[in-house]
């Protein structure tokens, strides 16, 4: 009989807990500074230009609540940027694998808009998005041979107990795996300190269901702006990987993040990080501030 493992994580949990202990850096991102337009329209009052819009340690309270409300699986608003992601990528897979969405939160179609030109039409939580259909095809075609959305699953030991690790690669190939981004603004070396790049070869290597993993890259797509149908420029960030320097890692920043997971194990109401299962009908509630601090 499979014995439970003492946790289970998958990646974005990681990359939210490395946010969280960034969160100065955090603090001094553009984004976080009031701008001459935005003093001069009175959007924070009070606060002078060039001020934090949340100071350092409110910045870290903020991270520290989207990440207990993300291990509890709150449902958030649905954020335009990342569902336009989604449905790119979904669109990336069906034109590797020659066929129609199976998802049912996404409604995909084609539609011609002129003689040279096709929209691809996506439809999700809302949104709808018309991509340029060659660019969409140019994208798939860097992928073709890989396997899509590939469930990886390992787990790697630690003081704290046995801790299963898993998340869906974009697209798996023998020896190189790919996760897809999608942003408005690039600068080479955006993701480095994301763990996808750790964790599914690590995976995937520890399941057995590859003998080595010579690449991993963040193959990202930039959008363009004012563009009649969306489209985008491709840029490779390739990081090479080494089996043994990223378990060390791995197992150091997990060890890490559940230091920290006990600590505040009392607002954790989701099971299933602690291998456990939720009760039928189980919904996360947002964590109140007044509560944690």
């Amino acid at each position: 009989m499979e014995t439970q493992p003492d946790y289970r994580i998958y990646p974005s949990l990681l990359d939210m807990f490395q946010t969280l202990l960034d969160y100065e850096s955090e603090a001094e991102q553009p984004w976080n500074i009031v701008s001459e337009t935005a003093h001069k329209n009175g959007k924070y009052p009070g606060k002078e230009v060039g001020d934090y819009i949340l100071t350092p340690d409110e910045m870290y309270t903020k991270l520290e609540m989207n990440l207990i409300d993300a291990i509890n699986r709150c449902d958030g608003v649905h954020i335009e940027a990342a569902d336009k992601g989604t449905a790119f990528n979904e669109i990336v897979d069906c034109l590797i694998e020659h066929r129609q969405s199976s998802r049912e939160d996404i409604k995909i179609h084609s539609e011609k808009i002129s003689e040279d030109q096709t929209a691809i039409i996506a439809e999700l939580n809302g949104f709808t998005f018309a991509f340029d259909a060659n660019f969409c095809k140019e994208i798939a075609k860097r992928f073709i041979g890989s396997i899509p959305q590939y469930l990886c699953r390992s787990s790697i030991v630690t003081k704290y107990g046995e801790v299963e690790l898993y998340g869906y690669i974009d697209e798996f190939m023998p020896t190189r795996i790919c996760d897809i981004k999608t942003t408005s603004m690039y600068q080479f070396g955006k993701f480095e300190q994301k763990w996808q790049r750790h964790l599914y070869p690590y995976c995937v290597i520890e399941s057995g269901a590859a003998t080595h993993i010579d690449e991993f890259e963040y193959s990202v797509v930039v959008w363009k702006k004012g563009a009649t149908l969306i489209t985008g420029e491709f840029y490779p960030e390739v990081y090479t990987y080494n089996h043994k320097k990223s378990t060390d890692l791995l197992r150091a920043h997990i060890e890490h993040f559940l230091w920290w997971l006990n600590r505040r194990k009392k607002f954790i109401t989701d099971k299933r990080i602690f291998g456990g299962v939720n009760a039928p009908g189980y919904v996360g509630q947002p964590i109140n501030e007044k509560l944690l601090y």
